[in-house]
C-alpha cells in the first residue's frame, strides 16, 4: 500500500465510524436485546418495554435541546420566526431558551406523547412494576441515557452548536424513533403474529419460546439498522406526527 493509500485509509477510516454511529447502535441494541433473551430469559414485554423507554428518553433529551436553539424553523412563516427570537433565561448557568421553541416542541410533543402512551399503557399493565425492575433492564436503560446523552452532546453541545440549529433539527432527532416504533408495529408486530399465530394454530408451536421472539428481533433490528444509518437533517425520510 502506497503512502497515499495509507492517509486515505486514516482519514477516510475514522469518518466512515463516525457517520456510522447510529447505525452501529441500532444493531448493538438489537443484539443486546437478543443477549437479554437468551442471557436474562427476557420476554417479548420487556423487550418492548425496554425499547419504548429508549423512546420516551430520545424525545425528552432532544424535545428539551430543541428548547435553546435559536435559529427559525425551515418553512415556517409567520412574526415569531421571521423576526430575532425573544431569549428567556430563567437560570443564568444554562443557555437562554426562546417561546416560539416552546411553542414549537409542545405542538410537536403532544401528539407523540399521544401515541407512545397508547402503545406504552397496556405494556406496563401487562409487565407489572410493583416488584420493581430487574437488574439487567436496570443496565440496559442507564445504557441508553448514556448513549442518548452523547449524541446530544456530539450534535448539539460540542462547541456550542446548538446555537446554529433550529428546533426542527432536534426534533427530526426525537421523532426518528417513533418512526420505527410506527414502521415496527405496521410491517413487524402486525403481520409477524399474525403469521406465528396462523403457525400455533396448525402445528402447536409454542409462542412464549425464546426462539420465537427471534422472528420479531431480527426483522426489528434490520428497521433500526435503516433508520440509524439515515441522517435526520437530510431527506432521506420525513417524520410529521401532527
Amino acid at each position: 500500500m502506497t503512502g497515499n493509500s495509507w492517509e486515505q485509509a486514516i482519514e477516510t477510516v475514522p469518518r466512515a465510524l463516525r457517520e456510522s454511529r447510529d447505525f452501529v447502535y441500532g444493531l448493538i441494541l438489537n443484539f443486546a436485546l437478543i443477549g437479554g433473551v437468551i442471557a436474562f430469559g427476557w420476554s417479548l414485554i420487556e423487550i418492548t418495554f425496554i425499547y419504548l423507554i429508549e423512546i420516551v428518553i430520545i424525545n425528552l433529551l432532544f424535545f428539551f435541546v430543541a428548547l435553546f436553539t435559536p435559529q427559525p424553523v425551515d418553512g415556517l412563516d409567520g412574526d415569531s420566526w421571521d423576526e430575532e427570537p425573544t431569549p428567556l433565561q430563567p437560570v443564568a448557568l444554562i443557555p437562554p431558551v426562546y417561546w416560539r421553541n416552546i411553542q414549537f416542541v409542545l405542538g410537536n410533543a403532544i401528539p407523540a406523547g399521544i401515541l407512545v402512551g397508547a402503545v406504552m399503557r397496556p405494556v406496563i399493565s401487562s409487565y407489572g412494576l410493583n416488584s420493581g425492575l430487574p437488574v439487567s433492564v436496570r443496565l440496559a436503560i442507564a445504557s441508553i441515557v448514556f448513549f442518548q446523552l452523547t449524541r446530544v452532546w456530539r450534535h448539539f453541545i460540542v462547541d456550542r452548536a446548538y446555537r446554529h440549529k433550529s428546533p426542527g433539527d432536534a426534533i427530526d432527532f426525537a421523532f426518528a424513533p417513533v418512526t420505527e416504533l410506527y414502521l415496527m408495529l405496521i410491517y413487524v408486530v402486525a403481520p409477524v403474529t399474525v403469521v406465528l399465530a396462523s403457525i400455533a394454530f396448525a402445528v402447536g408451536i409454542d409462542l412464549n419460546s425464546r426462539a420465537v421472539l427471534l422472528f420479531y428481533l431480527i426483522p426489528m433490528g434490520a428497521i433500526r439498522a435503516w433508520i440509524g444509518s439515515l441522517d435526520p437533517h437530510t431527506d432521506d425520510f420525513e417524520v410529521s406526527i401532527k
